[in-house]
């Protein structure tokens, strides 16, 4: 670490730099931040490839997200509930934005309807098949069926009809095209409904509907949130006068304004409640008001640095990775926070950063290996949240190592009166062997429950609902499906344009009647009944023609048996009149009757692609065979069956990840895989703690909390290298420091326990489940980090409470201790750091048979000088010469102290000064 010191010494005499190089660096990171754009996609997280993505998109087009539903509920009275449905319909349409109030459905639109029949007869060459072909002349060929149809038809209109019915007579006199009209029926998704008056009713007549489609999408919170307000205002005043009719509004844009308004609520409370106790534990624990600045002024600095860095890699990023940022800075505001307590406690910041830098940097290098296993995995907000996560910790261990140590005061130490955090400090649970004993048994209970673990892998639930909600969303989703026993499949047709989608779509034609025919498909709502490609239209239209040049005959009886039966000669002119007609073949635009009403959830466009959309309802157990026959079929089953088991492999990925980088990572920077333990196995232990609690208490994993673990590990490893840091320390100069340490473990669990852990009031289950999480999470962490570390390495390095004249390691415990004396010298500088280790390694090595061969005599008196070790060769020496008597000249305070904490109860022939 001599290069950061280099740093400190010039900063030191170079302040005026310094500040150019702060000012500087913030206001190249506010010019990168002005290139970012920001989304708000909560799908970003769902960990899916192209494929699934695009369907996920699709099926959100489709599915009717954007949907609001008013359900009346009046069981008494039908009447009653239409006039408070005539109420609440004339208040919006008087008082509320026609924007949106024109779009509200009360009543089914018989003029629409017949609109879209209209249109469907007037251009019947483009819907007519082979089979309808086939069943025409089979129709025309009865005997006299001209004279019996018109027959039929002059008795049906004789009695009151609608007009409808009689639009029907009119435009299809003989009833050729009567399967149009029966495909038209099943093509609308609002025919599952029971009409009373006009008005929609449920199947059994329970509830009445009002609909409405947003037209501001389903996550347009702010806007969608104006509309609910108009309908509650609507609902309100329809309750004055009809108080016995309760009304309710549901939907997804009522769901996602209602999560937006419970999670700025909850969060408003939280952060207040937060921001109050943090500023109270800060005043308490650290009593200055500087130093709190100077802690927000690093992780703020930090953030800079990492919005900064991430638009050189992006120019889009992800708001919920930005919001998500504010637990990151529980782990990040460890490095200023560790530095100020510790400088509080030696004195002087260079001190302090002498003593702490290494545990800083090795505990940083860890946490942001442990985030950088988010960039593999394919849900785009998870890598952006493992990108943005390491730049913020890297930022921020830069200003705390280069620039804060120029901005503490600097202090001499004083007595001050002890605190409740510095007796908490003081706690050293692996002394008590009766606690340890009872964490040993908790862990092996809770190694049992944690593989009960369970990640839930539905959105749904960590939506915020009422049981209310959830029920009467529940209900309408049933009434929508029809058939609860049987589930829906979505094949995709998709091209660069409708033409090419629908030619697509033409193709799996056949083998969709196929699979129909044997049973596996149920039902099936898709367009190729009305819609087709241009050329399939041409030759539609041929064969149109060569019917129309067989039928001259068929008109002229027709037009003489109408004539004869009283009808006038244009009553049926709509119907006579498509055989004078020229038919050409149309783009998508000119059928927009029917792809805006009867079709609209079959047909929609995402960027540069065009997508047309079957649907098939078949029974669970056929579900695999009828997708197995199409690249492009899905159901939300299995898709959310196949998320669960990603989130679930993208899990066992990231602890097995963040494990092997953090456990190499320790092994290589504390040199000793004794200590690289020492260090893992506290956030091994954890690990079980958190998970078997969490099985206990029936916590689950979801794609919220989850992102806790990467957090949590990484505070994990932060604090048991401060704590194994901090006994290496004490092992190596015999100084107390391991209660400094601990203090700003408490105050840094402290701080994330209360600021993530208000949440626990929050009535939104994300909410809630990230406070659970951590709670359970750094109550685990912070025991593990106190007790094992402290417990392992009195193990290595003490023997009944007195220090082993050479420790263990596992080669000695396998082997037995060495017997030399050059490695017993070895092991007195075994566990004091890796540069100290290679050091001494190093000079025994080059003169360790001259030590001990030198020509020093017993009781004679001899002067050494150590000017590049830490008295290794003089000990040595003292060893292999126990009746000599030497003395060690060391200038270095340092190394002076590490030799004579090496010769204590070592060697008594030594004196070094």
């Amino acid at each position: 670490m001599k290069p950061v010191q280099h740093i400190y010494d010039y900063f030191s005499g170079h302040r005026k730099t310094m500040w150019t190089l702060v000012l500087a660096t913030i206001l190249l990171f506010v010019g990168l931040i002005l290139r970012l754009n920001y989304s708000e996609n909560i799908s970003d997280f769902l960990p899916l490839d192209e494929a699934n993505q695009e369907a996920m998109s699709v099926y959100q087009n489709i599915s009717g997200a954007d949907r609001i539903v008013v359900l009346f509920d009046n069981l008494e009275d039908t009447e009653r509930t239409i006039e408070a449905i005539e109420l609440f319909s004339d208040y919006l349409l008087e008082n509320e934005d026609p924007a949106w109030t024109e779009g509200i459905m009360a009543q089914f639109d018989m003029s629409q309807i017949q609109e879209v029949a209209d249109f469907v007869y007037e251009n019947i060459p483009y819907f007519l098949t082979p089979n309808d072909y086939a069943r025409i002349d089979s129709l025309l060929a009865q005997p006299d069926y001209i004279a019996q149809r018109l027959q039929k038809n002059k008795e049906a209109l004789l009695f009151p009809s609608s007009s409808m019915m009689l639009s029907t007579v009119l435009k299809d006199p003989l009833g050729l095209f009567t399967p149009i009209l029966a495909n038209l029926q099943q093509s609308n998704p609002n025919m599952g409904f029971e009409i009373y008056d006009g008005y929609i009713f449920t199947p059994d007549m329970s509830r009445a509907i009002v609909m409405l489609n947003s037209p501001y999408g389903n996550s347009e919170t702010e806007n969608n949130s104006k509309i609910l307000k108009g309908l509650a205002s609507a609902i309100e005043t329809m309750q004055q006068e009809y108080p016995d009719v309760k009304a309710r509004i549901l939907g997804g844009p009522e769901i996602a304004v209602g999560n937006a308004s419970r999670i700025k609520k909850d969060s408003i409370i939280a952060i207040v409640l937060s921001v109050i106790l943090i500023m109270f534990l800060l005043g308490y624990a650290i009593g200055s008001i500087r130093n709190i600045v100077l802690i927000f002024f690093s992780v703020s600095w930090g953030w800079l640095f990492a919005l900064a860095a991430t638009s050189l890699f992006s120019s889009n990023v992800s708001m919920i990775v930005v919001g998500i940022s504010s637990i990151i800075l529980g782990i990040a505001v460890n490095y200023p926070l560790h530095l100020i307590v510790h400088s509080s406690h030696v004195g002087s910041s260079k001190l302090a950063m002498r003593e702490i830098i290494q545990p800083l940097v090795i505990g940083n290098i860890t946490t942001v290996g442990a985030f950088l296993t988010l960039i593999p995995l394919q849900s785009t907000a998870l890598r952006d949240l493992g990108i943005f996560a390491s730049f913020l910790l890297v930022g921020t261990i830069l200003f705390v190592i280069f620039f804060l140590p120029h901005l503490l005061k600097q202090q001499q130490t004083v007595e001050r009166k002890a605190k409740i955090i510095d007796r908490l400090s003081q706690f050293s649970p692996d002394k008590n062997k009766y606690l340890v004993g009872a964490t040993l048994i908790v862990t092996i209970v809770l190694t049992f429950f944690s593989f009960r673990t369970v990640f839930d892998s539905n959105i749904a639930n960590i939506n915020y609902m009422s049981p209310e909600q959830r029920e009467d969303m529940q209900y309408f989703q049933n009434l929508m499906n029809n058939s609860s026993d049987l589930q829906s499949v979505y094949l995709l047709s998709s091209g660069p344009n409708y033409d090419e989608a629908l030619a697509q779509n033409l193709k799996h034609q056949e083998l969709i009647k196929s699979l129909q025919t044997e049973g596996y498909i149920k039902a099936h709502r898709g367009v190729s009944a009305f819609l087709s490609p241009m050329q399939e239209q041409e030759r539609r239209l041929q064969e149109w023609d060569k019917f129309v040049a067989s039928s001259v005959s068929l008109i002229r009886e027709f037009n003489l048996e109408a004539a004869r039966q009283g009808f006038t000669s244009d009553a049926f002119q709509s119907f006579t009149g498509l055989f004078e007609k020229d038919f050409q073949p149309q783009t998508i635009e000119y059928f927009e009757p029917l792809t805006r009403t009867v079709l609209s959830q079959n047909l929609t466009s995402l960027s540069d692609k065009s997508y047309i959309v079957d649907e098939f309802r078949v029974k669970a157990e056929d579900l695999e065979k009828v997708k197995s026959h199409f690249d492009t079929a899905f159901d939300i089953v299995s898709m959310n069956s196949a998320l669960s088991n990603t989130l679930s492999d993208n899990f066992n990925y990231i602890g097995w990840a963040c494990s092997l980088i953090v456990f190499f990572f320790l092994w290589f920077s504390f040199g000793r895989i004794e200590l690289a333990i020492v260090s893992f196995l506290p956030m091994l232990v954890s690990w079980i703690w958190i998970l078997g609690i969490m099985a206990i208490f029936g916590i689950k994993f979801n794609i919220v909390n989850v992102i806790l673990a990467t957090f949590i590990f990484g505070q994990g490893d932060d604090y048991t290298i401060f704590i194994t840091e901090g006994c290496q320390h004490e092992y190596t100069y015999r100084r107390p420091i391991l209660a400094s340490y601990k203090n700003s473990i408490i105050q840094s669990a402290l701080i994330m326990f209360v600021g993530i852990g208000t949440l626990i009031i929050s009535k939104h289950p994300a909410l809630r489940s990230l406070a659970e999480v951590t709670i359970v999470g750094m109550f685990s962490v912070v025991l593990m980090a106190y007790m094992i570390p402290p417990f392992l390495f009195s193990f290595l390095t003490q023997k009944n409470g007195k220090v082993r004249k050479y420790p263990l390691t596992l080669r000695s415990i396998f082997f037995g201790a060495p017997k030399d004396s050059t490695s017993l010298v070895m092991g007195r500088y075994l566990y004091k750091g890796q540069e100290i280790t290679r050091r001494v390694k190093a000079n025994l090595k080059a003169s360790a048979s001259e030590s001990i061969s030198g020509d020093y005599q017993p009781g004679q008196s001899y002067l050494l000088e150590d000017t590049k070790g830490y008295g290794e060769l003089a000990i040595l020496a003292a060893l292999s010469h126990p009746e000599a008597h030497f003395e060690l000249k060391i200038e270095d305070e340092d190394r002076r102290r590490i030799a004579q904490v090496a010769a204590l109860d070592f060697v008594d022939n030594i004196e070094i000064i």
